[in-house]
């Protein structure tokens, strides 16, 4: 309510006043128009954000996930990083692909190769085992003979069980921690690779005389910090596959050293059949053999080499192979140069 008072000139007052409505009363009268205006917004920023939102998302629809590239041309620049990040996905799960399909196709041909390789000793001993168990071998000789090569089979096998023991362990290395390698193949340690190499000619030349194939030594004093086992599977299965695909009255020339650089080595050396140049990329593979009828003959289990491999990947080696058919064959083992300072 709005008054005024005034006093006049001849002493009287004179009071005027208006009746005016309340905040209450005008609040009322307006939060209509208000409340229109609202929602009237609300309705026209709903139609905006709802055509933006298909503006987004039209190009995103459009994208090809198996070429998320090809629609760069037509995205916004915002969308640049996702399409990159969308490819490098799709190439990372493509190359898992391949990887699981590599192992899927490596698993099947080992576990085809080992029934094959398990079966043919086994069915050898079971053959001659029942021969001389149903008496038809009566001649001492004939028994002699058929248990000499039962022994042979037998020792081919345990060879062959061991090797896929001995590659067993090393796939578990190499998908395990320093703790799973130390639990199943033991701790690494300094190694004398010079001695390592005297140990294995000391077992080999029984098997080197047999052949009439000559072992020699050519080694000074190295050390590699590694696993014993492993370097002694290594030189082991390097000498006994150059005896074995040696030519008669051949050699078989073992050296360990240093380079200039400093970097352990291991070399061997043979006077034997040699490998053509598309075999040499092979020859590290499970089971495969250069010459199926020699390794027969020999009794060779194709896991030697696949052996030297993880050896030498386990110790960050590097492998060379030098090969010429009919001259023979070298195969060095390269480690990386030793810090002693870390051995401990």
């Amino acid at each position: 309510m709005l008054y005024e008072a005034k006093r006049l000139d001849d002493g009287c007052v004179v009071r005027l006043s208006q009746a005016q409505s309340g905040f209450l009363t005008v609040l009322l009268s307006v939060i209509g128009p208000i409340l229109a205006m609202a929602l009237v917004c609300i309705v026209g920023l709903l139609f905006v954000a709802r055509r933006e939102a298909r503006a987004i998302i039209a190009p995103l629809r459009d994208v090809d996930l198996d070429h998320p590239r090809r629609n760069a041309d037509a995205a916004y620049a915002e969308m640049a990083p996702m399409l990159e990040r969308i490819e490098s996905q799709r190439q990372e799960l493509k190359r898992q692909m391949r990887v699981l399909a590599d192992n899927d196709r490596m698993r099947r041909e080992f576990t085809a190769n080992v029934t094959h390789e398990l079966k043919t000793p086994l069915t050898t001993i079971s053959g001659y085992a029942e021969l001389i168990e149903n008496g038809l071998v009566a001649s001492e000789d004939d028994q002699r003979d058929f248990g000499r090569r039962i022994h042979n089979e037998a020792t081919r096998l345990a060879a062959l069980v061991n090797d896929i023991l001995t590659l067993s362990s090393l796939d578990e290395v190499e998908h395990g921690d320093a703790e799973v390698s130390k639990s199943v193949l033991g701790a690494s340690e300094p190694v004398d690779l010079s001695r390592a190499v005297g140990a294995v000619c000391q077992r080999l030349e029984p098997v080197a005389d047999a052949s009439g194939i000559a072992l020699v030594q050519d080694t000074g004093p190295v050390i590699v910090f590694g696993l014993p086992r492993l370097l002694d599977e290594m030189i082991y299965n390097l000498t006994n596959n150059a005896i074995r695909y040696n030519r008669e009255n051949g050699s078989v020339n073992l050296y360990c050293g240093a380079d200039d650089e400093g970097r352990p080595y291991v070399r061997v050396q043979d006077t034997g059949i040699g490998i053509a140049p598309e075999e040499c990329g092979k020859i590290f593979e499970r089971f495969y053999r250069v010459d199926k009828s020699r390794s027969k003959a020999r009794g060779g289990t194709g896991l030697g080499l696949a052996i030297v491999k993880h050896a030498a990947v386990f110790h960050h080696a590097q492998i060379d192979v030098q090969s010429e058919l009919g001259q023979g064959t070298t195969i060095t083992v390269l480690f990386p140069v030793q810090d002693p300072s870390l051995w401990s």
